[in-house]
């Protein structure tokens, strides 16, 4: 008999039609934004083994009280990188898996993290609202220190898994230098493929033109970049951020887009999810887009079928190389 797999929203034939071999899916079926309500899910999670969670689309954490509720649950899985909508530690002391989708997200990502860079760095938004505005070709200053170009500034990235490995080979590629700050250096080979150079937080922040964070979030890394922090950056620089929103202090954001203390901004996460700072909405020199890391097709797809994957291996005894809890389990 094959196992019970809840998926709260609506998934393509690309998934439904390769895991239904493996698993008995339950989800919405009728069209591509429906979304199963919270009472909805808890009604059903008692009679499944497994469920796969959107973070944002669930609305809410899955915390102790749901892995209590799911009194069959064996796997849980979240369409994306970052856990901490899910209490790991929990469920892992009732020997549930939880599993994330590491590889899917790594190029999507960086890609985001490349276009919002762009976008602010070469002021496209506002050009495109004033050119909507105007309804014809807007005069621009012969010289404004308002735009800059990628090629030949550096790259500071706090944070280099894949992720920012990701965007490092693609800004290299743009001929930015790339330095950046982790606690575990790279190998020395993939350093050489494009120059990247690792140094301290405090020293790529004094240095860097553009600053772009993809670090996991933890308590630890709650504000990492605060007033103080943001203080060290050069007030040519930009901030982007496409990995969690409570890795910035918003405020102190807005005060330093305000005062001059960075040049701009770039967000695609925010600190009170899915609420915006009302003062980040009335700023030019600040590019948001609504958590769209992800957002592609063929991008959902592959993370669906990575997370599904991982599942199916746990329930058929496996350890999945995806799982997030090991440590945990019993």
């Amino acid at each position: 008999m094959k196992n019970n797999i809840l998926i709260h929203f609506w998934i393509p034939e690309e998934v439904s039609n390769k895991a239904n071999k493996e698993f008995n899916l339950i989800y919405p079926r009728r069209k591509a934004n429906d979304l199963m309500t919270i009472d909805q899910v808890t009604e059903i999670l008692p009679t499944v083994e497994g469920i796969l969670v959107s973070g944002l689309a669930l609305g809410r954490a899955f915390d102790k009280m749901l892995i209590d509720m799911g009194s069959r649950l064996k796997v849980i899985g979240t369409l994306g990188v970052g856990y901490e909508n899910i209490d790991y530690k929990y469920a892992g002391k009732k020997d549930i898996c939880v599993v994330n989708t590491p590889i899917a997200v790594q190029q999507p990502t960086a890609e985001l993290t490349v276009a919002i860079m762009l976008a602010v760095a070469r002021c496209v938004v506002n050009l495109d609202k004033k050119i909507r505005t105007e309804k014809k070709r807007v005069p621009l200053p012969i010289f404004d220190k308002g735009a800059t170009t990628l090629y030949g500034k550096i790259l500071g990235i706090i944070g280099f898994g894949r992720i920012g490995k990701a965007v490092g080979i693609k800004c290299n590629s743009l001929g930015m230098k790339i330095i950046y700050s982790d606690p575990v250096p790279a190998d020395e080979e993939f350093e050489k493929s494009i120059n990247a150079i690792h140094t301290s937080m405090e020293e790529l922040l004094k240095t860097a033109d553009f600053v772009t964070i993809h670090c996991p979030y933890f308590p630890e890394n709650h504000h990492l970049l605060n007033q103080k922090t943001i203080k060290m950056m050069k007030s040519s620089s930009y901030l982007i951020n496409a990995s969690r929103g409570k890795m910035i202090d918003e405020q102190a954001l807005v005060d330093a887009l305000k005062g001059g203390t960075i040049a701009g901004a770039a967000l695609d996460v925010y600190e009170y999810e899915p609420e915006v700072h009302q003062e980040l909405l009335k700023l030019d020199n600040v590019v948001l887009v609504p958590h769209i890391g992800t957002w592609s097709y063929n991008a959902r797809v592959a993370m669906a079928l990575e997370a599904l994957e991982g599942m199916c291996k746990f329930i058929k005894g496996e350890m999945p190389i995806n799982c997030v809890n090991k440590e945990y389990l019993k």
